[in-house]
């Protein structure tokens, strides 16, 4: 099984990635440089990664497919049988990669523009704060160190994208300090990488 996606950068990617690791699927992590993606792009099913190749050939597209689809393989499954837990974690999903989204669409703007519409989207009522919002009470709900439930699902690997994003500070127009006001996100987002298979990954990888 492979993964590829851009190096250099950990994007829509990384979620995937640990949801294989913490559910100690065996995978090669192919990450190639921007450089190459006029030459690879037009081998992707859909002009875009990332991308898995299954061991058979067959190559899945789409992040969040491909996060639900890693939940269901591993072990332990990272997404729940029960439909209405499995529910509740798709609903996570979604409303965390609504934070992705909305930065992402930022990035082409012009730079006065693009730090405007970043304090719009953290501003009171803002796109990004309503869903920041909604997965603090959701964590402080949960009452332990997931988003969902007593043990990792796939929320909690979406949980690392955005708010590594936002924590990085190379968001101009958005300071690490948004995130203060939101303890419950900042516990569940500290835990997940205090489970043993992330935490020896993201050593790994990111130690240096």
């Amino acid at each position: 099984m492979k993964l590829m996606y851009f190096g250099g950068f950990r994007g829509r990617a990384e979620p995937i990635r640990l949801a294989l690791h913490g559910g100690n699927v065996a995978f090669t992590d192919e990450r190639f440089p921007q450089s190459e993606w006029p030459t690879i792009k037009p081998t992707t099913p859909r002009g875009a990664v990332p991308t898995l190749t299954l061991d058979d050939g067959t190559v899945l597209t789409e992040s969040l497919a491909l996060l639900r689809y890693a939940g269901k393989i591993g072990t332990p499954v990272l997404y729940p049988a029960d439909p209405r837990t499995a529910a509740k974690v798709d609903e996570a999903v979604d409303i965390l990669a609504s934070i992705t989204n909305a930065l992402a669409a930022t990035l082409p703007l012009p730079e006065k523009e693009r730090v405007a519409k970043r304090a719009s989207l953290l501003a009171e009522g803002g796109e990004v704060t309503k869903a920041l919002a909604w997965v603090d009470a959701a964590a402080a709900a949960n009452g332990g160190d997931f988003l969902i439930g007593d043990g990792l699902t796939i929320a909690d690997c979406m949980l690392k994208g955005p708010i590594q994003w936002i924590l990085s500070g190379v968001l101009d127009g958005v300071p690490k300090t948004v995130l203060d006001m939101y303890p419950g996100i900042l516990k569940a987002f500290a835990h997940v990488s205090e489970v043993p298979q992330i935490k020896k990954y993201e050593t790994q990888q990111y130690s240096s």
